[in-house]
């Protein structure tokens, strides 16, 4: 993989995004690159085929604080939405064979975050999401009763990740709303 290339892509198309807070695939092609995405989509395969995500009970999602995280769910409320640290982060269980590309997509990851020190774009915060309080609260007040009412089985997890999920679309909105998406033509 060309890191830098990927660096390069994502530093030069940052800021013509409304958010990356929630982001979907197509759009991690348009601010990362080709490259970047057939790999993410040739890991996340192999995850999906190992059931390495399911079958974690949540360790990720716990140890970095994410509001949305629920057992109950089964996987993430927002999936197709989830942010950029969520993509690029890949489970110590996925050692072998895939290391190497583990730590490329690290090393693409953390030059992009690195440029949080010389610049303002406030996109660049979003790389340090989630916790998604911080970068889009209206979004997580939205739905924090969603997923507390799921955590204490008083609501059912499916109909909460579909209103979940259409709180993602609704903070997407109005993010856009407010800035036209980039889209590439490349």
């Amino acid at each position: 993989m060309d890191k830098a290339r990927a660096i390069n892509t994502f530093l030069e198309r940052v800021d013509r995004f409304s958010q990356i807070a929630l982001i979907t695939d197509k759009e991690m092609e348009n601010i990362f690159g080709e490259e970047v995405t057939m790999v993410l989509t040739q890991m996340e395969h192999f995850m999906t085929e190992n059931r390495t995500c399911s079958d974690c009970g949540g360790v990720c999602c716990r140890d970095i604080g994410c509001e949305l995280y629920a057992a109950q769910f089964g996987r993430c409320p927002i999936y197709e939405y989830r942010p950029i640290a969520c993509r690029m982060h890949f489970c110590h269980r996925l050692d072998d064979p895939y290391r190497p590309l583990i730590i490329e997509l690290r090393d693409v990851f953390v030059g992009c975050h690195s440029a949080m020190d010389f610049s303002d774009n406030s996109n660049l915060r979003s790389l340090d999401s989630p916790p998604l309080g911080e970068v889009c609260p209206e979004f997580v007040a939205a739905v924090r009763s969603y997923t507390d009412l799921v955590r204490n089985g008083k609501l059912r997890p499916d109909h909460a990740a579909q209103t979940v999920c259409g709180e993602a679309e609704r903070y997407r909105g109005h993010c856009t709303a407010k800035r036209p998406p980039f889209e590439t033509s490349q």
